[in-house]
């Protein structure tokens, strides 16, 4: 593959948000001011298409961060394949085909053969490749390559694998794309209103270049049109990259366009063996991360603590872990002041209040047995060195009373601890919305009552410490114990939100051994 064609494609990757570039190409034949001017001219009526889904026919697939591939068949026996390198997404994550059985309003070619990627508007950190297999060839030169977004809008061309007889597309994000039936000279009517904002126009333009490229490379036509790589790599630095890093610390969205823009940059010149002339590199990727980091998990943190949005904290932090190491900036074993900073906003806002309180009886039948409460304030807290909610606090004997017929009895409370062992929960599907339910590992702890027995004509008797209200707890919930992992497991919460955050209560009985114990968690989200 020549480094001209190389070049264009990789360029559409980092153009994925461009505002402005007074040049792309230099030489015979490229763009002069003028043209540009007309490429970064948006329309009042962009081309709007409208993408009919064949849902019945999707494919789905968890892809982990070292990558991997799906696959889907169309009705009409078109094959689409994506392959996704390792290093493209920062979390594991659900991805989802859905092939097309039309697309309406397009505005130039016939048969379009389309695929909507999903999450849509996913941005990659490396590249992804779409392989199309029509079930009828089409020509080369009749090949017009053309994507969109959301629901249809932003339509654009956009870039092949030049080198590739296949009909591969270079992915930078997710959205719709495809192929269909035309020429290049179709394009030239609708030039004016493709693409919704400049970088989509920008994309357009060189994609357009590319295809005519490919289509002489592959149909044997010499076309040697020379590309200044340093002064496009200046240019796109100096009016696009910088300005968005010194935007970085507005705001999460823009900081993390900067991290995708200089992304794009930084493999540019890696594949194009520029990286070594490019000082400062590791310099300026480690200041942007940390910018970016703090400012994205200071938004986290304050709809954490103010909305009591807990689901969303924990994939941010390690996104940005992930991040770190994807930029060189980390090894995923050392730390920083802005990463202990951002760990520092996942512990604060991962910071509840478990209020546990029990009441247990036992009745011998005879006018004896005992009554024990217990309560307990459990202060539970996110730890990132073991990425757990843990906490322990005091199980507090609050009233104790043992009963005799016909003797007296001084009952003595006694406590113990209550361990939080593990606290974790279920995210729902809206990441605005509540948990879906929770789960509590613990043990309730060992209490330690004891009572006097003074009885007409007998010598009094002194018990030892002993655990009464927990030997009734252990025999209730029984079935709640966990013996791999040590402990009782309480899920099925009512989840509510807010402060006041879910809770769980319960009445029990054991008829056959006279036990009756009723309880209640209580889950409040106090973030510091």
């Amino acid at each position: 593959m020549n480094k001209k064609l190389l070049f264009l494609a990789l360029l559409v990757m980092v153009l994925g948000s461009a505002c402005a570039l007074p040049t792309i190409l230099s030489g015979p034949g490229s763009n002069n001011s003028a043209d540009v001017a007309n490429i970064l001219k948006i329309s009042s009526d962009p081309i709007r298409v409208s993408p009919v889904l064949d849902n019945a026919l999707q494919m789905e697939a968890i892809i982990p961060v070292e990558g991997g591939s799906l696959s889907v068949v169309a009705a009409d026996g078109t094959q689409f394949r994506l392959d996704i390198s390792a290093g493209a997404l920062v979390e594991e994550t659900l991805v989802r085909m859905i092939p097309l059985s039309g697309v309406e309003d397009m505005p130039f070619g016939s048969q379009p053969l389309a695929v909507q990627l999903e999450p849509d508007g996913l941005q990659l950190y490396n590249f992804a490749t779409l392989t199309i297999t029509p079930v009828q060839e089409i020509p080369v030169d009749q090949q017009l390559f053309f994507g969109y977004q959301g629901a249809g809008e932003n339509f654009a061309l956009v870039p092949p694998i030049a080198s590739s007889q296949e009909i591969k597309l270079v992915l930078p994000h997710f959205s719709g794309y495809g192929v269909t039936k035309g020429f290049l000279a179709d394009v030239e009517p609708v030039r004016a209103r493709i693409g919704g904002d400049a970088e989509t126009r920008i994309q357009s333009a060189v994609a357009e270049q590319l295809s005519r490229s490919r289509q002489k490379q592959l149909l044997g036509i010499e076309d040697d049109q020379p590309v200044d790589f340093e002064a496009v790599f200046k240019q796109y630095e100096e009016q696009v990259l910088k300005p968005r890093i010194a935007a970085a610390g507005e705001s999460c969205a823009a900081g993390r366009l900067a991290i995708q823009t200089l992304l794009g940059m930084q493999r540019q010149r890696q594949l194009l063996g520029f990286a070594e002339e490019n000082p400062g590199m590791d310099t300026l990727t480690g200041g942007l991360m940390d910018t970016v980091a703090e400012v994205c998990m200071k938004e986290e943190y304050e709809m954490c603590r103010d909305d009591h949005i807990i689901q969303r904290i924990i994939p941010a932090w390690l996104g940005i872990e992930r991040q770190y190491q994807l930029l060189g900036v980390s090894d995923g074993n050392t730390t920083s002041p802005v990463l202990e900073k951002v760990r520092d906003y996942v512990r604060k806002c991962l910071t509840f209040e478990l209020r546990f309180s029990s009441q247990a009886s036992f009745d011998d039948g005879g006018g004896g047995g005992y009554d024990s409460n217990v309560e307990s304030k459990i202060k539970l807290q996110f730890n990132p060195n073991e990425i757990k909610i843990q906490g322990q606090a005091p199980l507090v004997n609050t009233a104790f009373e043992f009963k005799t017929e016909g003797c007296s009895v001084t009952s003595n409370r006694g406590g113990s601890t209550f361990e939080a062992m593990d606290f974790s929960f279920t995210p729902g599907n809206d990441p605005l919305g509540n948990v879906q339910d929770f789960r509590l590992l613990y043990y309730p702890g060992n209490t330690t009552e004891s009572f006097t027995v003074a009885c007409p004509d007998q010598p009094s008797y002194t018990s030892p410490p002993s655990p009464l209200w927990t030997g009734i707890y252990l025999v209730i919930h029984e079935f709640e114990m966990n013996e791999t992992e040590g402990g009782f497991l309480m899920t099925d919460w009512e989840v509510t939100g807010g402060e006041y955050y879910a809770r769980k209560e319960w009445v029990l009985e054991d008829a056959a051994n006279s036990l009756v114990e009723a309880g209640t968690f209580k889950l409040y989200h106090i973030a510091e």
